[in-house]
């Protein structure tokens, strides 16, 4: 569904690639808030903006937190 997308495609390709890895990615945009990546087993949750100053940045940062979750369970 494209309303759930992330309108940027860095962040979009990280986000990917968390479900991917099992994290469960949850949109519930409020304000620059897009949504969360979350890590059912540990409960650990990592917030996603939606105007982040750096796409890349905000990506790296949902790729390092899916590192370091990925191993849950």
């Amino acid at each position: 569904m494209k309303g759930n997308r992330h309108p940027k495609a860095d962040i979009e390709a990280a986000l990917k690639r968390a479900e991917r890895a099992g994290l469960k990615v949850t949109r519930d945009q409020n304000g620059h808030r897009w949504g969360f990546v979350i890590c059912c087993a540990c409960n650990r949750e990592k917030l996603v903006w939606s105007t982040p100053a750096s796409a890349g940045m905000e990506a790296r940062r949902i790729d390092e937190f899916t590192r370091k979750h990925s191993g849950c369970a």
